[in-house]
């Protein structure tokens, strides 16, 4: 699971609380340059979500590297 937003956010630092109680692996980044595709390998799905103030933009270039970069 992905969870995009601002470190120091309340809502996104819950939002990767409630994953990792899930028994999800977990991984919570503010930027793209944050994400590294070792975290990919092996992976065929992939859950994304962010915190609420989180910039659209910043969002869609997560969503369109992932569309991109092979990890399966």
């Amino acid at each position: 699971m992905l969870v995009i937003g601002d470190k120091k956010s309340a809502n996104t630092k819950r939002l990767a609380e409630v994953c990792r109680k899930a028994g999800t692996k977990t991984y919570q980044i503010q930027t793209l340059k944050e994400l590294k595709p070792a975290w990919l390998k092996g992976i065929s799905k992939i859950g994304l979500t962010a915190g609420a103030s989180t910039p659209n933009w910043i969002i869609e270039a997560i969503v369109v590297f992932l569309q991109r970069v092979p990890h399966a």
